[in-house]
Formats: C-alpha cells, structure tokens, sequence
C-alpha cells in the first residue's frame, strides 16, 4: 500500500545517502592518450568516470554522471557529478593524467 511505497522510497533515499558517503571520500584518476602537450587525443566523458567508479566497487550508469566541462581536451582536475537520487547529488573528483 501507500505506506509501504513512502518506506521503500525513503530506504532508496537512505541508501542514496549512504552510498553519497563512500562516494565522497573517492578521487578517480583517469588515464588519457595525450599528445606531449598533454592535449587529450579524443575526449574524456562520463563512460571512463562510470568504468572508473565500477572499478573501485561503485555502480553508477552513465546517464546519472554529468561532467560540468563538455568537453575534456587536457590533463589536469575536473569533477563529475553523480545522481544517486533525485534528492542526492555527488560532487566527484576526478583527474585525467596521461598514459
């Protein structure tokens, strides 16, 4: 019933919030192909912050990953942000660094 939905997505809330916790203690370095100029060959975008995020145990599909930059084209420190619930939002840290 109604009560039961409002409990389910208050425990969907909860765990969003839990999982925020452990996701703000991450910092993801991504390697790029880069010229010697560090230009990014291609770019970098929320499929690598997803494969990267998967790879320290946390899964999150791309589409709930938005990176403020549209386009990454040199090394250095951007963040993502992680949608784990309407309500809660991650600010992730990540670096690209050459490979």
């Amino acid at each position: 019933g109604f009560n039961d939905d409002l409990q389910n997505l208050e425990a969907l809330k909860e765990a969003a919030l839990k999982l925020a916790e452990d996701l703000k203690k991450v910092s993801l370095s991504i390697g790029a192909k880069t010229s010697t100029k560090g230009k990014i060959f291609g770019s970098v975008n929320t499929i690598q912050i997803a494969e990267a995020l998967t790879e320290k145990g946390f899964l999150v599909e791309r589409k709930n990953i938005s990176i403020k930059e549209d386009l990454i084209k040199e090394i250095g420190s951007y963040s993502a942000t992680v949608k784990l619930h309407r309500e809660v939002l991650v600010d992730i840290p990540f670096e690209i660094v050459s490979e």
